[in-house]
């Protein structure tokens, strides 16, 4: 039985970073979504589920340590 590819979720706010992590990813099959910053990914997380969240600390808005807070505190 074959299991699925894992949902990754890359929440970067450099297009470039995020294009190459994405590439990387999706080569070794893994299914990549991508988000800028904190409401695109609450956004994408609402919209299918994420097996594996990657999150730049630095990002516009609400940091990346924050998110990550956030997402343990309600899973």
């Amino acid at each position: 039985m074959a299991t699925a590819p894992p949902n990754i979720l890359v929440v970067e706010d450099d297009r470039e970073t995020r294009s190459l992590i994405a590439k990387y990813l999706r080569g070794n099959g893994c299914n990549v979504s991508a988000a800028t910053d904190g409401r695109e990914m609450a956004r994408a997380m609402a919209d299918h589920r994420v097996d594996l969240l990657i999150l730049d600390v630095m990002l516009p808005g609400e940091d990346g340590l924050s998110l990550c807070r956030k997402v343990r505190a309600e899973s």
